[in-house]
């Protein structure tokens, strides 16, 4: 049996606590929550500085996260329960 594909959400969050941004990554995504909207619009303005920070397969996973309130709250946990098994 294969294994399951990771879904492009936790591709970003193993990039994130890859680089050990984990903490202000957390912090980032609980400030702008009530956000998520507006952020969405702005995705298309700041898809250079994201691709020059997360590389090219972090980007469809930005998209994917801003298309509902209820990702980055899945990012949110993922990102949690990853460093708490770090610590």
């Amino acid at each position: 049996m294969s294994p399951m594909p990771e879904s492009p959400i936790d591709t970003l969050a193993d990039s994130i606590c890859r680089r050990g941004l984990g903490v202000p990554a957390v912090f980032f995504l609980e400030l702008t929550k009530p956000l998520v909207g507006c952020m969405r619009e702005l995705y298309g303005m700041s898809e250079p500085l994201q691709r020059l920070l997360l590389g090219r397969e972090g980007s469809p996973s930005i998209k994917e996260l801003l298309s509902s309130g209820e990702n980055v709250e899945r990012l949110i946990q993922i990102l949690e329960q990853r460093m708490g098994a770090v610590s």
